[in-house]
């Protein structure tokens, strides 16, 4: 809901760039292309995968994955007892990916790339090599309980930049757009 409100509060031409997906995207997302991998690239888990970005992410339509691409998705992601967040920026056939985690070394920014390389490969296609990643560097929290919270603080305050303020982030942070 706090997500759904910070986008909320900008008007629809300044969010026609802007999509989130929700907290479970990512936890399905792993488990196909975990399939996906294991069964030597079967089709059944591409279609699957398809399927996840029509049923869990309505936002995204195939017009909007075929040359009008949309600039940036959000990515929360839990894992087990964490939250951190992905933030996917689209560009033509360019794809940058970039972690943000107030708790580094909790989440593996490596496994976190190669799914959302994976996905974006089966469903754009867009070749996981020349897919640019990068860590960016955010607050750290001091405790062991506000994850969930700076990851909210992280979307709002994407939310709020318009996407000339988040490239400016994402080269400050060496990921050349």
């Amino acid at each position: 809901m706090y997500i759904n409100e910070a986008f909320l509060k900008k008007s629809r031409e300044q969010l026609h760039n802007m999509f989130y997906v929700n907290t479970f995207w990512f936890t399905k997302a792993s488990e196909l292309v975990a399939r996906y991998d294991k069964t030597n690239h079967g089709e059944e888990a591409m279609i699957k995968i398809t399927h996840l970005r029509k049923s869990i992410c309505p936002e995204l339509h195939d017009e909007d994955m075929q040359g009008n691409l949309p600039a940036w998705i959000f990515v929360p992601i839990h894992g087990k007892i964490h939250w951190s967040l992905a933030i996917i920026r689209l560009h033509n056939d360019d794809a940058w990916l970039a972690h943000l985690d107030s708790f580094q070394g909790t989440h593996d920014p490596e496994a976190i790339f190669h799914v959302l390389k994976q996905v974006l490969y089966l469903i754009m296609p867009i070749d996981p090599a020349l897919v640019m990643t990068g860590i960016m560097n955010v607050e750290q929290q001091q405790d062991g309980h506000s994850c969930g919270k700076q990851v909210l603080q992280m979307v709002a305050g994407a939310a709020r930049k318009e996407s000339d303020g988040l490239d400016r982030c994402f080269r400050e942070e060496g990921l050349d757009i």
